[in-house]
């Protein structure tokens, strides 16, 4: 594989890092907190102290994401904040040329790995629910969904959908 096409495969897998990594802050680190006047609680991400160091010593610059997320209300302006933030700061200008990160959220291999996750999330909550799986076990659990008959097909449909839908975008 051509160094160009390792480093795009490289960068979409650190974007996916960043996109299971706030996924995973948000499934183990929601916290309700009563607001005056309001008719229901605002959800915010509360990591304990102990999990914050946990993650620095881990994960080491997905941290800045969790500090980045932590305390806030959980919405999805911030947690598309945290995400484009992190890859910009830690991926622009070394994986992802200067300027075209937008680009990247833009192509069919990212879109289909995010399509592919949120899938996979979706069938596995149950499963994650029973029980607290750290990052590098919900990175390796998708990964391995990923890459079983049932993730690779699903990946070849998309990839035949996106192809049909370019295909008559033209005609």
């Amino acid at each position: 594989m051509p160094e160009e096409q390792q480093r795009f495969a490289k960068a979409v897998n650190r974007m996916m890092d960043a996109i299971i990594f706030e996924n995973w802050i948000r499934f183990y680190f929601l916290g309700e907190e009563e607001v005056e006047g309001a008719e229901e609680p605002l959800l915010m991400v509360a990591i304990p102290e102990k999990a914050m160091e946990q993650i620095q010593q881990r994960y080491g610059s997905l941290h800045d994401m969790a500090l980045a997320l932590n305390g806030r209300e959980a919405s999805l302006d911030s947690s598309r904040s945290a995400i484009v933030n992190f890859i910009r700061q830690e991926l622009e200008g070394t994986l992802i040329p200067v300027g075209t990160v937008a680009s990247y959220f833009d192509t069919r291999a990212f879109q289909n790995n995010l399509n592919l996750f949120n899938a996979w999330i979706q069938a596995a909550e149950e499963m994650l629910d029973r029980q607290f799986l750290d990052f590098d076990q919900w990175r390796d659990l998708f990964a391995e969904y990923r890459d079983s008959d049932a993730g690779q097909k699903l990946m070849a449909q998309m990839d035949e959908d996106a192809r049909d839908a370019s295909g008559s975008a033209g005609a």
